[in-house]
């Protein structure tokens, strides 16, 4: 999976959980701008970005993800780590 396409499905997918327009989701965006970010939407979105991207996130890991930009860089770090081993 090629940066551009995880940055994208990671707009969707912010978009679809939270509700938010896509063009309004960009690497600034935390759970503290997002009105609908609360506990049942983010373990949804842990489990949709486990299922999407084919990546494992460890409950340590999960509660650190607050951000589009922390997220971002952990599925980027996840698939990087994936390939060298793979």
């Amino acid at each position: 999976m090629k940066i551009n396409n995880i940055s994208t499905d990671l707009k969707k997918i912010f978009s679809l959980i939270f509700k938010i327009n896509i063009k309004k989701i960009n690497n600034k965006i935390d759970f503290k701008k997002v009105k609908n970010w609360d506990s049942l939407n983010h373990v949804k979105l842990i489990m949709v970005l486990e299922s999407k991207f084919d990546i494992s996130i460890k409950p340590n890991e999960a509660h650190k993800l607050l951000s589009y930009n922390k997220i971002y860089r952990f599925i980027k770090k996840k698939k990087k780590l994936r390939k060298k081993f793979f």
